[in-house]
C-alpha cells in the first residue's frame, strides 16, 4: 500500500450555480442505493435549511432542473476524482489516486470511497480535509487472503459502517468492517451459482431492504436478500452487463460495456423495455460502465471510452447535459480520460423539518386508455411481448370459431403476419430464446401441439408435442425455459407446472394444490404467480407463488371474489389482474399478498390476454377488438 497519497487540491469555482428552492424530501443520489438515502431535515439543528452540498463543502444551492446538484466523477486514467457543478465548473478535485474506477459518497456525504480496480485497492478520501482516511488492499498485489483483493469494483460504504465490494477475479462479494477486518464473504466459485458463486461480479448495488443487486460479467443480474439468499436472477439481455441498478418500479437499469454500447431498462423477465445507444452520431456510446436514474427522472451515465459523463432524457432519448469532449481524452478543465464512476451531491434547498412520519400514500389508480385494435372482436387468444416494443398475438375465438391468426406489431398497430398450421383457441404462448412458442389449445378438443413462431416473419410451424392434450393453461418464460401452468387435458384438470425447452419433452417441476384452468399466470423474476381460475369445485380465490428453483407452491393471497377466465401481468413490482367478466382491475402485491382495486376498464372483459411491455400492461380482446394500455 502507498505510504502517502499525493496532495489533494480543491478549487471552489461555483459560478453559474444560482440559488433556488426545490422539493424538500428524501433524496436518493443513486436510484435504489440504500446508503445514499438521506432525509435532509434529519440532520436537524440550525442547518436544516442548508442543502447537502452546502453542509458538505459550503457549495451554493443549484437551480438546474437537469442536474439537481454537483456531479462526482471518477476520472480513472487521469488518476483523480472531480466534483463539477451543473455549469461544468470543477468545484473539488482529488489527485494522486491510482486509477479510481468508481467513486461514491459515504453516508452523510463526509467522504468519498473509491475502488482502484487495477491497483487492487480501496481508498476513502475525506471531503473537508481532502486526506486519505482509510485504505484496504495491497497496492498492485492481487490476492484472496484477508487484506487482499483481485480487481475490486463498486465499493460502497453501508449505513452499518461496513464496506461492501465486488471482488471480480476472486468471484466474490466481500463485506469489510471499518478497521479492515473481513466480516463476510459471498461466493468464491467462479460460476453462476449465487450466493455460492458468481461469474465475475462487477457490481454490488446496495438496496433499500439491506440486500444487494449483483451484476455478473458472465451475463446475470442477481437480487440477494439481506441474509445473502438469492431472491431472483435475470439473464442479461446485453453482452457485457455492468453495474445494474434496481428502479422503484422493480425493473433494472443496466449498461452494456461494449462498442457501440447500450443503456437498457429490463423487466424481471429480462425483456428490454427501453434502450439508448446508436450505431453512429452523438448517441453512439463506447463502453458505458454505469447508468443511474436521478429523482428528476433523467438518466446519468459514464460513457467511458468516449471520455464523457452524460445526462439523458429518457422520453426524448436526447443527451441534455455532458461533461467531457466526445471521443477526446484530456486533463485540462472540461476534459476527462475514461471516466468510470459517478455519484450526485444533492444541491437543492430543504425546508423545515417535521417530526411526524409521512403517511403512506394510497395506491394510485391505474390510467386506462385504448391505444389500438384487433382486426375483429376476439377472446381466448394468446399473446406475448417481443423485443422492440412489439406484441405477438395468436389464435383465439373470432365470431365463435377458432382462428389461425398471427398478429405482430406495436400495441397501436397490430397487423396480420401469418397463419397458424391449425386454428386454435385457449392456448398459451411464451418467448424462448428468439422464438415464440404456442402451447396446446384446440378447437373442438384439446390439442398436444407445440407450434414455433418466428416473430420477425410471422411464419409458424409444428415444433413438437406436449405428450398429452392441454388447453386453458398459462405460460411464462423464467430464466430461459418456458413454464406451463395447469390447464385441461380433455378429461381432467391439470395440476402440473411443466418446464419446456425446445427439443426436449416437458418435465414436471412441481404441482398445484388442485387442478386449475383459466387462471391468470405471470412471472416476476424466478417466481410464477397464479391467480384465480376454475377448479373441479368451482371458481378459485387463491393467489399462489410458484418458486421454480425450489419447486415449491405457496399460497400468498386471496382475491376479493372467486374469478376465472382472467389474465395476469406484471407492472413493475406489482401484478395486475383483469377479466373474469368484470371491468374491475385488481392489483396484487406479491410481497404482502394484498389485493386492492386499481381501476376500471371501459367494459367488462372475459378471457382477455395481457402482456407487460415498456413499463405498461397491454390488454387484448376479452370479447372486444380493443387493445388497452394500463399504467
Amino acid at each position: 500500500m502507498r505510504a502517502t497519497l499525493a496532495a489533494l487540491a480543491v478549487a471552489v469555482l461555483a459560478a453559474g450555480c444560482s440559488g433556488g428552492s426545490h422539493r424538500h424530501q428524501t433524496v436518493t443520489a443513486r436510484g435504489g442505493d440504500r446508503h445514499k438515502r438521506v432525509t435532509l431535515h434529519s440532520i436537524g439543528g440550525s442547518h436544516r435549511h442548508e442543502t447537502v452540498a452546502q453542509r458538505a463543502l459550503g457549495l451554493p444551492p443549484v437551480s438546474s432542473r437537469v442536474v439537481p446538484g454537483y456531479v462526482l466523477i471518477a476520472d480513472r486514467d487521469n488518476n483523480r476524482a472531480l466534483i463539477v457543478s451543473p455549469s461544468k465548473h470543477v468545484v473539488w478535485q482529488a489527485n494522486g489516486l491510482r486509477g479510481p474506477d468508481d467513486a461514491f459518497f459515504t453516508p452523510g456525504y463526509r467522504s468519498v470511497i473509491t475502488n482502484e480496480e487495477f491497483n487492487d485497492t480501496l481508498t476513502e478520501v475525506a471531503l473537508r480535509s481532502r486526506r486519505a482516511i482509510w485504505r484496504y488492499g495491497h497496492s498492485g498485489i492481487a490476492g484472496s487472503s484477508p487484506g487482499y483483493l483481485n480487481t475490486p469494483d463498486d465499493a460502497y460504504r453501508l449505513q452499518s459502517g461496513m464496506t461492501v465490494v465486488a471482488d471480480i477475479r476472486n468471484c466474490r462479494i466481500v463485506y469489510l468492517r471499518h478497521p479492515g477486518v473481513v466480516a463476510r464473504v459471498l461466493g468464491g466459485s467462479c460460476v453462476h451459482d449465487p450466493p455460492r458463486g458468481f461469474s465475475s461480479p462487477n457490481g454490488d448495488t446496495p438496496l433499500p431492504d439491506g440486500g444487494l443487486l449483483v451484476t455478473e460479467i458472465g451475463g446475470w443480474i442477481d437480487r440477494l436478500a439481506p441474509d445473502g439468499r438469492l431472491m431472483w436472477s435475470i439473464r442479461s439481455p446485453v453482452a457485457y452487463p455492468s453495474d445494474a441498478q434496481l428502479l422503484p418500479s422493480g425493473r433494472v437499469l443496466l449498461a452494456s460495456f461494449t462498442v457501440p454500447g447500450k443503456i437498457v431498462i429490463v423487466d424481471r423477465g429480462g425483456h428490454v423495455d427501453w434502450s439508448f445507444g446508436a450505431q453512429s452520431g452523438p448517441n453512439r456510446l463506447a463502453k458505458p460502465s454505469l447508468a443511474v436514474r436521478w429523482r428528476n427522472g433523467l438518466i446519468a451515465a459514464n460513457d467511458d471510452y468516449n471520455h464523457r459523463v452524460i445526462v439523458i432524457d429518457p422520453r426524448t432519448k436526447r443527451i441534455v447535459w455532458q461533461y467531457g469532449h466526445t471521443g477526446v481524452a484530456g486533463h485540462r478543465p472540461g476534459y476527462l480520460d475514461k471516466p468510470d464512476g459517478l455519484d450526485l451531491l444533492p444541491g437543492f434547498a430543504a425546508s423545515a423539518p417535521t417530526r411526524a412520519a409521512p403517511a403512506r400514500p394510497a395506491p394510485a389508480k391505474l390510467t386506462v386508455r385504448r391505444v389500438g385494435g384487433l382486426p375483429q372482436p376476439t377472446s381466448r387468444l394468446a399473446a406475448v411481448a417481443l423485443p422492440g416494443g412489439r406484441i405477438l398475438a395468436l389464435g383465439g375465438l373470432v365470431a365463435g370459431s377458432s382462428s389461425t391468426q398471427v398478429l405482430v406489431g406495436t400495441p397501436a398497430h397490430l397487423r396480420s403476419a401469418g397463419r397458424l398450421p391449425v386454428a386454435t383457441h385457449d392456448a398459451a404462448a411464451a418467448l424462448v430464446g428468439r422464438a415464440a412458442y404456442l402451447f396446446g389449445g384446440g378447437e373442438a378438443t384439446s390439442s398436444p401441439a407445440v407450434v414455433r413462431i418466428d416473430p420477425a416473419s410471422g411464419s409458424a410451424r409444428q415444433a413438437g408435442t406436449l405428450g398429452e392434450p392441454l388447453s386453458d393453461l398459462g405460460a411464462v418464460s423464467v430464466g430461459g425455459p418456458a413454464y406451463l401452468v395447469g390447464g385441461y387435458t380433455g378429461s381432467r384438470y391439470a395440476t402440473a407446472v411443466l418446464r419446456f425447452r425446445p427439443g426436449r419433452p416437458p418435465a414436471v417441476v412441481t404441482r398445484l394444490p388442485a387442478g386449475l384452468r383459466y387462471a391468470g399466470v405471470a412471472a416476476l423474476g424466478n417466481t410464477i404467480y397464479v391467480a384465480g381460475g376454475l377448479t373441479t369445485e368451482g371458481l378459485s380465490r387463491a393467489v399462489y407463488a410458484v418458486d421454480v428453483a425450489r419447486r415449491t407452491v405457496t399460497r400468498i393471497g386471496t382475491l376479493p371474489a372467486p374469478l376465472a377466465h382472467v389474465a395476469l401481468a406484471a407492472l413493475g413490482s406489482r401484478l395486475v389482474l383483469v377479466g373474469g367478466g368484470s371491468a374491475r382491475i385488481l392489483e396484487i402485491d406479491p410481497t404482502s399478498g394484498r389485493v386492492t382495486a386499481a381501476g376500471r376498464l371501459p367494459t367488462p372483459l372475459a378471457d382477455p390476454a395481457a402482456v407487460a411491455l415498456n413499463g405498461r400492461v397491454y390488454v387484448l380482446g376479452g370479447g372486444t377488438n380493443a387493445v388497452y394500455e394500463l399504467g
